[in-house]
This record gives structure tokens, sequence and C-alpha cells, in this order.
């Protein structure tokens, strides 16, 4: 039979846990120790990730919305130009068309005037222009 030795038994239980209560403190109370500040750093990150991952969404929804109100404050600056330019036209137009019936009107008086002096001297020479007419039907 198999003789069992008591007092080593006891030294060996002894000895088995002093190890595992110094292997503890040494060992695995440090490492689990690490192991959960390891996992509190990798959660604290994904905490943080998640977050910048929101507050992107936010930011992208103040971006869209600054580059909305950019577009709108540009089509109003372009439709101000345009309506400046088309009032800057018009003016120029209704210039340009008050000195040409200006000088419509200075032609239109001068072609009367002149009408009127042709025929103040047609009146003039209608009696030459009679008698030379008599002479040619007379001469026919």
């Amino acid at each position: 039979m198999l003789e069992i030795n008591l007092p080593l038994v006891v030294l060996t239980a002894v000895i088995f846990l002093g190890l595992i209560a110094v292997l503890n403190s040494i060992l695995y109370k440090p490492l689990l120790k690490f192991i959960d500040a390891r996992n509190d750093a990798i959660k604290n990150d994904e905490e943080s990730a998640s977050k910048n991952t929101s507050d992107l969404g936010v930011y992208e929804a103040q971006i869209e919305q600054l580059i909305a109100a950019a577009r709108s404050e540009a089509g109003k600056i372009k439709q101000e130009a345009i309506n400046a330019a088309k009032d800057a036209a018009a003016k120029i137009v209704s210039e340009k068309r008050g000195v040409l019936e200006a000088d419509y009107d200075a032609f239109i008086q001068n072609l009367n005037s002149q009408k009127s002096d042709f025929r103040a001297n047609l009146q003039q020479k209608l009696p030459e222009l009679q008698a030379a007419l008599k002479a040619k039907l007379a001469r026919i």
C-alpha cells in the first residue's frame, strides 16, 4: 500500500497555498488590475469615439447649414448684381433713347424747315417753271 506521509502532505499544501498567496499578490492582482484598467481605457476610447461620431454628425449638419446659407447669400448677391446691371442698362438705354428722340425731333424740325424752304423756293420759281413748261408744250 501506499504510505502517505502526513507532514509532507501538509508541508506541500502549505507551500502550495503560500505560493498561491504570493502569486496572487505579486502576479494575479496586478495582472487583473492591468486588464481592468485596459478594459476601462478601451471602454473610454469607445465612448469617446462614439461621442466624436455623434459630434461629427452635428458638425456635418452645421457645415451643411453654413453651405446652404452661403449658397443663399451668393444667390442674393448674384441677383442684386443682376438687378443692378439691369437697372444700369435700363438707365443707359433710357438716356440713349432720350438723346435719339431729341436728335430725331431736331432732324424732323430740320426736315420740316427744309420742306418749307423748298416749298417757298418752289413757289418763287413756279412762274419760271410754268413758263418753261408752256414753252416746251408749245414746241410739241
